[in-house]
């Protein structure tokens, strides 16, 4: 270890200001931990060690080895090896010196990029990743009058299937992707499915949506205009929970119909494990 100010180099006393900037090489700098951090002149930092108060001095890592780190993370036993504080995202400087490290309160990662620019790493948007995947159907109402084969993704609405397989009008079946493991391993936040209607008595229209949603939208997700038609469409729905269960959607429809719906594809929010 060494700092910016090389005739302090003989120091025994670092100090890593608490804000919500974590600072690299060069930087005079801050993080905020579970408890103050210290080294003496070429030791490790340590999280968790008593603070050596240094006032405003620079501490800069330099070198190191797996073996012989330059930070070392060594908490209490039930605190955090680091914790960084939030920080809005207007009070990080557009000019971030490179390897330095903030949260914001909006929910970002970012880091001091090439050239000291500011760089966003992660956010829940920019994390989420599409994975196709084996198509697996997941309803068939036609079904449903003789097999529970499809009952392991029904959340709630099986009643509104009648007698000839149909999903009764102005009715709606919530479904659910929990029993798929992709889906929780890869914390799904968003499903594409190709939905089908048969066997049609009426014109009509079906409505595909997250399961939570208060009130039902206003939008269609697949029309047909008359009856004995097959028609099919692939959309993209969010998922959400409902009454304990995760990953749901529901589907609505205006007119008596048989509805199939098969699952393609998933938005990922941990692509990484998949």
């Amino acid at each position: 270890m060494t700092t910016a100010d090389e005739t302090s180099a003989a120091t025994t006393r670092r100090q890593i200001i608490k804000s919500g900037v974590v600072a690299g090489v060069g930087v005079g700098a801050a993080a905020v931990v579970a408890s103050p951090a210290s080294a003496a002149a070429g030791d490790p930092v340590i999280m968790g060690a008593v603070n050596n108060d240094a006032g405003t001095a620079e501490t800069v890592l330099v070198g190191g080895s797996s073996a012989s780190p330059t930070l070392a993370l060594n908490p209490p036993a039930g605190r955090p090896a680091l914790q960084i504080m939030p920080v809005f995202d207007q009070d990080v400087p557009a000019e971030l010196p490179t390897g330095s490290l903030a949260y914001t309160h909006e929910g970002d990662l970012v880091i001091g990029g090439k050239a000291g620019t500011k760089q966003y790493v992660s956010t829940s948007r920019w994390a989420n990743r599409t994975v196709a995947i084996q198509p697996k159907r997941i309803l068939d109402t036609r079904a449903l009058p003789s097999s529970t084969i499809y009952d392991q993704y029904i959340a709630a609405g099986r009643s509104s299937v009648d007698s000839t397989g149909r999903l009764r009008a102005n009715s709606f079946i919530h479904l659910s992707l929990s029993n798929l493991s992709v889906a929780s391993t890869g914390r799904a936040v968003g499903v594409y499915v190709n939905l089908t209607v048969a066997g049609t008595v009426s014109a009509g229209v079906l409505s595909a949506y997250p399961a939570s949603t208060s009130g039902r939208p206003s939008t269609s997700s697949l029309n047909w205009w008359g009856p004995n038609q097959i028609l099919s469409n692939l959309v993209e729905v969010q998922l959400s929970a409902l009454d304990g269960r995760n990953y749901c959607f529901t589907i609505w429809v205006n007119a008596a119909t048989s509805v199939i719906v098969d699952v393609s594809g998933l938005i990922m929010s941990n692509p990484g494990t998949y």
